[in-house]
């Protein structure tokens, strides 16, 4: 539990750095992402979609734990986000932040899938 809570420290402390050492301006912290590109919207709100009717249907048949399907959510939600300020909005390096969190998120996943935590 404790490699948890350093890995999410850790998160938190690269993504101050990397803001501050490639001068990106903090983002809030709730609120829906505008998507440039409408194909990486629709996705998005398929993998909602799925996300939601996997958790009803792994609640009732207990198929895998529930942390394993949000960590996956999470994972491919930054990653459709990462993706589009990657593609279309380059000039704020926003897409750096993204990949390293999906990197955490990711990392964080397969210790707990793994039981290491």
């Amino acid at each position: 539990m404790y490699i948890l809570i350093l890995l999410v420290a850790a998160a938190v402390v690269v993504d101050f750095i990397l803001r501050k050492v490639l001068d990106i301006p903090r983002s809030k912290f709730w609120g829906k992402y505008e998507y440039e590109s409408l194909a990486l919207e629709r996705w998005d709100k398929y993998v909602m979609v799925v996300f939601v009717l996997f958790l009803i249907l792994d609640m009732i048949f207990i198929v895998v734990e529930p942390y394993i399907v949000s960590f996956l959510f999470l994972v491919v939600n930054i990653l459709l986000k990462s993706i589009d300020e990657w593609k279309y909005k380059q000039e704020t390096k926003e897409y750096v932040t993204s990949f390293v969190q999906m990197g955490f998120f990711f990392t964080a996943f397969v210790l707990l899938a793994s039981g290491r935590i």
